[in-house]
């Protein structure tokens, strides 16, 4: 068992809020409310008073605990087994895709040298991108540093490494498992641990699941357990631009830094590590150095490559690799190289690859494969039945990428592309919509529940319904003001487990809504049966958020799976909120239609919304629009305008599919490369372009070959 958290403020605020409430309820003065039903009094005493209690019974156990001096190590090792379980799961499929699986018959064999004095105890050497796994094993304290140019392999590098170590870990052991890391996350502003602590916990959210113990991804850190695999130093953030190369020689220096870390590799731009470096404290790693593929790698991957039936198609690029030249120079990029393939697997069955030996500038030959890469995968005009199947045209597809490009563009980076923060790229539009929206059912919510109870109260219909009408506007300012403001949360997750912590939530959101919905029920229907009303709304609420807690499943990083598990807490919370509503609104009014109005009203807030509870229930707190409504806003926003399609899913497991995208770790996709992503954006649809297809500003046409 972990050792529990001791109270803290929030749940101090509500044992004080139970105080307030119970005391006065169970003094004598109070038996006048009561009115002689013993049975009612206890009922709320009991109910108020017992959740006090276990607090402060629990306060005091804890303070006369001593914490334990060490965790359980079975729980550690069986968390170690699921985390290299989930980042296999994780990796190897986009390796497969992308041809980095280690052993791939199709894989670019990247050769690197060791920088010059760099080579540690074992000196200069050489090697392949299939023996670098057996490179980091030799390097003193398994610190590894892999430079490259542009487009040389690095990120391809760092996958196929992390695969390959991953491999040669023991199963069943309780050897550090890699896992990787983007370093366009990074946070100057904390340590190397702690940072890597808080993306293993978002990159892998079941990590959080109660059954493993508390903290269990600092736990793994501080254990020594998780080997960091850092891609893309140049690409890590800093304050200011001026403190880029600073940010960077500090983050190095973190590396040598690092007391819990079994080890660390890196990968880097070669000008930008070397920079850094200059400024570092305590260099000393290992470096590596990408080299240019030369002329035997690039055919022998292209015969890998190349599907049975189209080598003669090829004939003609072979014949002018033996010659170097433009061709042999553009095709010595591992990713023009992977690239060019498809290119022309994807065209025309006419495309004659042999038009690739006509042109003179090996830069104008790359930025015409890196141009055409992601049209030739969509079809020209899909058939009836593929489009049946979610194949998508082409100039549609082009379309949507090139405007999710476009604004997921943030400087020389890009942020990942997360379905629940695709209303950004309209956030205007897509603000005003959520506040209407929850404006809207907060105001329909509580003014049907004012107009059925008000009139109780004995007072007139207009006064009622005017009263009704304030608490309904205060209620959607409050609310539409949240969902205005809040960005787009995360996606929501169910899981059905009850302990002390989920007690402590379901208690400190309980208690509001039994304090307010009592206060209302009293108002309306008298003292004796007006608590009826709090507990009616605060048992199956509390007992809601009792069990969100992050799902211990590995595959939750799934971005269609996040969707229908954010989707199932909707359902789950909306009946939590609409029988509540219903059967008050039902035996309130005798009318079953105002009670289905009541309940309908209800279950649509409590499933689209995140309410005031949220910040009693769950630390920060995250009131506003749910993750899917931000999803459906966005869709609304863009779709009919043509800048996303309408099943916006099924289209971005399509580019993945087809390998424009890639999956990343936390449930989001990225584009394939940078320079993919950058020759996506500048895409202009056939019809508005100056010359003949192929043609694009500034760029050579295809060349003619007789």
């Amino acid at each position: 068992m972990a050792e529990p958290k001791p109270p803290n403020l929030r749940t101090r605020v509500s044992t004080g809020l139970l105080a307030v409430v119970a005391i006065p309820l169970v003094l004598p003065a109070a038996e006048p409310l009561f009115q002689g039903n013993l049975t009612l009094r206890l009922l709320i005493a009991v109910a108020l008073v017992v959740p006090g209690a276990f607090i402060g019974l629990r306060s005091l156990r804890l303070r006369r605990t001593a914490p334990r001096a060490a965790e359980d190590r079975a729980d550690l090792h069986d968390a170690l087994v699921l985390l290299a379980a989930a980042v296999e799961e994780e990796w190897s499929p986009e390796a497969v895709r992308l041809d980095l699986a280690p052993g791939a018959d199709a894989l670019i064999d990247v050769r690197w040298r060791t920088a010059p004095g760099r080579g540690g105890a074992w000196g200069d050497q050489t090697g392949a991108l299939s023996e670098l796994q057996e490179l980091y094993d030799q390097t003193d304290h398994h610190t590894l540093v892999v430079l490259g140019d542009p487009e040389s392999g690095k990120t391809a590098s760092m996958v196929n490494l992390t695969l390959a170590l991953l491999d040669a870990r023991p199963a069943d052991s309780d050897a550090p498992v890699p896992v990787l890391f983007p370093l366009a996350d990074w946070d100057p502003d904390m340590s190397l641990e702690d940072w890597v602590v808080r993306r293993l916990a978002d990159q892998h959210a079941w990590l959080g699941a109660d059954e493993h113990g508390r903290d269990l991804p600092r736990r793994l850190v501080r254990g020594g357990l998780i080997l960091p695999v850092l891609d893309a130093l140049d690409e890590a953030p800093a304050k200011a631009p001026r403190t880029a190369v600073h940010s960077r020689a500090a983050l190095i220096e973190a590396v040598k830094d690092s007391r819990h870390l079994p080890g660390v590799v890196v990968s880097s731009r070669r000008a930008e590590y070397w920079e850094a470096e200059r400024h570092a404290r305590r260099p000393g790693a290992v470096v590596i150095e990408l080299q240019r593929l030369d002329t035997e790698q690039i055919r022998a991957y292209l015969d890998a490559a190349l599907l049975d039936g189209e080598r003669p198609r090829w004939e003609g690029v072979f014949a002018a690799l033996d010659g170097g030249g433009p061709l042999a120079d553009a095709l010595a990029t591992p990713l023009v190289l992977a690239l060019t393939p498809k290119v022309f697997d994807g065209a025309s069955p006419d495309a004659d690859p042999a038009r690739l030996t006509g042109f003179t500038d090996p830069e104008t030959l790359k930025a015409h494969v890196l141009r055409e890469f992601a049209p030739t995968r969509f079809a020209l005009a899909p058939s009836e039945d593929d489009r049946r199947h979610g194949r998508v045209a082409r100039e549609d597809a082009m379309r949507w990428l090139a405007f999710i490009a476009g604004g997921t563009a943030r400087g020389d980076d890009r942020e990942p592309i997360r379905w629940w923060r695709l209303s950004l790229l309209a956030r205007r539009p897509t603000r005003i919509a959520a506040c209407a929206v929850g404006a809207a059912l907060s105001f329909a919510s509580v003014f049907m529940g004012g107009a059925i109870g008000f009139p109780r109260t004995g007072l007139g219909t207009p006064a009622a319904m005017a009263v009704a009408a304030l608490l309904a506007v205060v209620a959607a300012v409050a609310l539409g003001t949240a969902c205005y403001r809040n960005q787009p949360p995360a996606p929501a997750e169910t899981q059905v487990q009850v302990d002390g912590q989920h007690l402590m939530a379901a208690l400190k959101s309980g208690v509001p809504i039994f304090i307010f919905a009592t206060a209302a029920g009293i108002a309306m229907i008298g003292v004796t049966r007006g608590p009826i009303v709090g507990f009616a709304f605060a048992v199956p609420i509390a007992a809601m958020y009792a069990m969100v807690a992050p799902d211990a499943e590995p595959t939750a990083t799934n971005p269609r799976l996040l969707l229908r598990r954010d989707l199932r807490v909707g359902y789950v919370f909306g009946a939590a909120y609409g029988l509540p509503a219903f059967l008050v609104g039902l035996l309130m009014s005798g009318d079953w239609l105002l009670g289905a109005v009541f309940g309908l009203a209800a279950a649509l807030a409590g499933a689209m919304l995140y309410g005031l509870q949220w910040f009693f229930a769950l630390q920060g707190g995250k009131a506003g629009a749910a993750a899917f409504v931000h999803l459906g806003l966005a869709v609304l926003a863009l779709a009919p305008r043509g800048h996303l399609p309408w099943h916006v899913m099924r289209f971005l497991e399509e580019a993945h599919h087809r390998g424009v995208l890639r999956r990343q770790a936390g449930g989001a996709y990225v584009f394939r490369h940078e320079s993919v992503a950058a020759a996506i954006e500048a895409w202009a649809p056939p019809s508005v372009l100056p010359g003949p297809r192929g043609e694009r500003e500034g760029a050579q046409p295809l060349p003619h070959v007789e």
